[in-house]
């Protein structure tokens, strides 16, 4: 299925970040540990995988300002990417999600994973992040990609339809606005 993927920089470096630092972290744990870290290791695994396929996906222009979409009338907008997301990527991510937060909500057998979660934030490299903190980029990340409204498989098909660099119509226009406004929040925090 389609997803529209927001050009933005924070954004995109937690997907980069939290599939190659966390989720490959906690894939190899619970391949070692299995049991302990509250999930086997292929939901782990396919979260990152997930994201880094995310990641090939995105032209290595994004966020750089040299691609922007037009709006019917010219107007210059932020871009916005169209990637394939398969359902098995997006249950992963979820799935992963879910776990990550039981361990917040301190429940019975997550102690360990959220230990693993809490070594893995102490050693990012440029600085150090609380499970709370990695779990939130990762909330971020999920939510943009869980967007499920209509605007984003019209907005997806009217980007992937026409040649680069053609100006919105006004419906594309519509559901750019409806996705974008969708986004604010979560990409302000």
């Amino acid at each position: 299925m389609w997803r529209v993927l927001p050009d933005d920089r924070e954004w995109r470096h937690d997907l980069r970040t939290l599939g190659d630092r966390l989720l490959d972290h906690l894939a190899v744990g619970a391949g070692t540990a299995e049991g302990r870290w509250e999930l086997p290791r292929a939901p782990y695994a396919a979260a990152a995988d997930a994201c880094a396929c995310l990641n090939a996906a995105v032209p290595a222009s994004a966020g750089t300002g040299l691609y922007t979409l037009r709006g019917p009338d010219g107007t210059p907008q932020q871009a916005v990417h169209v990637v394939e997301v398969s359902s098995a990527e997006l249950d992963a991510l979820w799935e992963v999600f879910v776990a990550l937060l039981r361990t917040l909500e301190d429940e019975p057998g997550t102690e360990e994973l959220r230990d693993l979660v809490q070594q893995v934030g102490a050693r990012w490299s440029d600085v150090s992040r609380s499970p709370e903190e990695l779990i939130a980029q990762l909330q971020r990340v999920v939510t943009v990609l869980e967007l499920d409204i209509p605007a984003v498989q019209t907005l997806a098909r009217a980007i992937t339809s026409g040649p680069r660099g053609q100006p919105l119509d006004e419906v594309a226009q519509s559901a750019y606005a409806a996705v974008t406004t969708s986004w604010a929040a979560v990409l302000a925090g």
